[in-house]
């Protein structure tokens, strides 16, 4: 069966956010400024995954542009451009194998496959596990490359992948070969990822007032936004970061 005609098969009648939800949708709404609100959708579309399995239905796309007073085509191709939304349902644990030429001729295609082989299909709902092929993940020189819950694991022997299959099974992924890091279950990842907790509602008001009122305002411009950008970094002329929070007075 091909991912549309799964898509369409498991499709709900109807979606609507939990009231815990609805709340978090209007702290995360009030950041942005009127006109603006259209910058929610990326955490909105992780309060839909998390909340429906893991994964974003056609009724949470078509109420989230109808909060945001957006097209929904335009909430479409957000979910659909980054991976990182999910169509189809996935587990606790995603492991995303990279098949692209370098991990391909150092096993990768095989391990994907006997993931597949092993779970009975792409997703294995009584262990929480899903399996996808990855592109490039940038780091050749580990191939073959496994992800679980996109914590990186490289140089994986077919035994090393499997016995990483089989720990997942489990609910007990071990800690990442290259980062050391162990992962946390999907939905935690996604809501890091998300950007829902980062930290800098309480400057965002100011900063955007800031903005407003100066002649030359630090921030940063580019063709999708001109809020300014609060977060750790940015550059010497005051694009962002460390540098905006001076310039406009805002405490680190």
């Amino acid at each position: 069966m091909s991912i549309d005609a799964r898509i369409a098969d498991t499709q709900p009648d109807s979606f609507a956010f939990t009231r815990e939800n609805e709340a978090e949708i209007k702290r995360i709404v009030a950041k942005y400024p009127k006109g603006r609100q259209a910058s929610a959708v990326m955490p909105l579309l992780d309060l839909a995954q998390r909340q429906h399995d893991n994964w974003i239905p056609m009724k949470a796309i078509e109420l989230i542009a109808k909060k945001l007073d957006m097209a929904e085509i335009r909430v479409l191709e957000v979910a659909t451009f980054y991976t990182m939304y999910k169509r189809e349902q996935v587990g606790d644990w995603l492991l995303s194998v990279c098949t692209n030429p370098t991990c391909q001729v150092a096993g990768g295609q095989a391990i994907h496959d006997g993931y597949v082989d092993a779970l009975g299909g792409h997703h294995d709902a009584e262990a929480g596990v899903t399996v996808e092929h990855a592109e490039c993940l940038g780091i050749c020189g580990d191939a073959p490359v496994v992800q679980v819950n996109y914590e990186m694991y490289g140089r994986l022997s077919q035994d090393e992948a499997d016995a990483l299959l089989a720990s997942c099974r489990r609910g007990q992924p071990p800690a990442s070969n290259v980062s050391g890091v162990v992962p946390p279950v999907f939905r935690a990842v996604e809501r890091e990822l998300s950007g829902i907790d980062d930290g800098v509602d309480a400057h965002l008001a100011p900063a955007a007032a800031r903005q407003a009122a100066a002649a030359n305002p630090p921030a940063w411009r580019s063709g999708e936004t001109d809020l300014p950008v609060t977060h750790p970094g940015g550059d010497p002329a005051g694009h962002g970061g460390e540098a905006f929070r001076a310039a406009a007075g805002l405490e680190a």
